[in-house]
């Protein structure tokens, strides 16, 4: 396995999980109009960006020629695709977050739900390069 996939997989399940817990914690506290729950999201932020880095760090470590490597062709055609993928479902979640934004949800909603679009679409980004990556593209 390669460097560059190894950090798709640190991206992939670090976002999942961090994140995922964050929106957990949004879901479950139910709708409290006008909380936008600032301090949770400041903390997953940390958390991720800590965890992302001692993770890429450790990888580094044990594989240092490969971290050191640049990227070639075939590294720039996956990570091309894999853009184009996640630049197809955030356009179209933006389209129907701007939908549902005219129906005048709660401000705290969409700010969540803007949130979720551009997670989702980066967890979709780490999942299209480790699929390439698997196929051997």
């Amino acid at each position: 396995m390669s460097f560059r996939e190894k950090s798709a997989w640190i991206s992939l399940l670090t976002m999942a999980g961090i994140y995922g817990l964050y929106f957990w914690s949004v879901i479950h506290d139910g709708p409290q109009v006008g909380r936008f729950h600032f301090g949770k999201l400041l903390g997953t932020i940390i958390a991720l960006v800590v965890v992302q880095i001692v993770l890429h760090i450790t990888v580094a470590i044990f594989a240092p020629a490969e971290a050191k490597a640049p990227r070639d062709e075939r590294d720039k055609l996956i990570e091309l695709r894999a853009m184009r993928v996640a630049y197809s479902g955030l356009a179209t979640a933006v389209a129907f977050a701007c939908f549902f934004g005219a129906l005048n949800p709660p401000i705290v909603f969409n700010t969540n739900a803007l949130l979720f679009i551009l997670v989702t679409t980066e967890i979709m980004r780490s999942a299209c390069q480790i699929i390439q990556y698997r196929r051997g593209a």
